[in-house]
C-alpha cells in the first residue's frame, strides 16, 4: 500500500447517527449522546434560586427602608364640613391640611395625594408647589371638581364621612405621610397634636396651628 505523502491530509468524519454506522457495515452496541442545547437543569435551578434571593432582598429593602424624610405631615382634615370652613367658590366641601414642621422648604411638585393606593396620584401637586418651613397648606377635597388655574389645590375626590386613609406620595411612588381618618361628626376635624398624635376637635383651624379647647 502506498504510503501517504506528508502533505496528504487524512480526514476522519465522525458518524452522526447509529444508522450511518450500520450503513458502513459496522456493528454498534452503544448510544449516541444527543447534543444538549441551552442550560443544564442544574444551571437553571441555580439561576432560579439566585433570582428568588435577589427579589427577597429587594422586597426587604422596600419594606424596611425609611420613608422619605417625613418632612411634611398631615395636620388636620375634615370629612363632614357644613359651616366650619367654606370655600368661596365650592362651598362647604371636605378639606385636608398639610404642615411643614422642618426648618427647610419642601417642593411638593409632582407629589400625589390619594385615598386609594392603587391610584397613587388621584391628585397631583402642580409644578411650583412649595410648602415653606412652618407653613400650612389646605387642599380642598372637591368630589367631581378637578384642580384649575383659579385654585390648583382642589383634589377632585371627596373624603368619606365614615372614615378612610389618606396617603401623601412623592414623585418616586414613595409614601411620605399617612393619615387614617375615623368617622367624624359634622364640623369636627381630625387634628394633629403637638406630640404627633391625632384627635377629633370642634376647634377648627385650617391654615394655622391646631388648638384644642374642647
Amino acid at each position: 500500500m502506498e504510503t501517504p505523502k506528508k502533505e496528504t491530509g487524512v480526514v476522519f468524519e465522525p458518524y452522526e447517527s447509529e444508522e450511518d454506522v450500520l450503513n458502513d457495515g459496522l456493528s454498534f452496541d452503544g448510544e449516541f449522546e444527543k447534543e444538549k442545547i441551552g442550560w443544564s437543569k442544574q444551571t437553571v435551578t441555580i439561576l432560579i434560586v439566585v433570582a428568588a434571593a435577589v427579589l427577597l432582598v429587594l422586597a426587604a429593602l422596600l419594606l424596611f427602608l425609611p420613608r422619605s424624610s417625613g418632612a411634611v405631615v398631615f395636620s388636620e382634615a375634615m370629612s363632614a364640613n357644613d359651616t366650619a370652613y367654606v370655600h368661596p367658590q365650592y362651598g362647604s366641601v371636605d378639606w385636608v391640611e398639610l404642615y411643614n414642621p422642618t426648618d427647610k422648604d419642601v417642593d411638593l411638585s409632582g407629589f400625589g395625594l390619594t385615598d386609594e393606593l392603587k391610584k397613587q396620584y388621584k391628585y397631583r401637586f402642580p409644578e411650583g408647589s412649595v410648602l415653606k418651613s412652618g407653613e400650612y397648606l389646605v387642599l380642598w377635597c372637591t368630589g367631581g371638581t378637578t384642580a384649575s388655574d383659579a385654585d390648583p389645590y382642589c383634589t377632585g375626590f371627596a373624603l368619606s364621612q365614615e372614615g378612610e386613609t389618606l396617603f401623601l406620595i412623592d414623585p418616586g411612588c414613595l409614601e411620605i405621610a399617612e393619615l387614617t381618618l375615623p368617622a367624624l361628626e359634622t364640623d369636627f376635624s381630625y387634628a394633629r397634636t403637638a406630640t404627633g398624635e391625632y384627635r377629633t376637635t370642634a376647634t377648627v383651624t385650617p391654615g394655622a396651628a391646631n388648638r384644642f379647647s374642647d
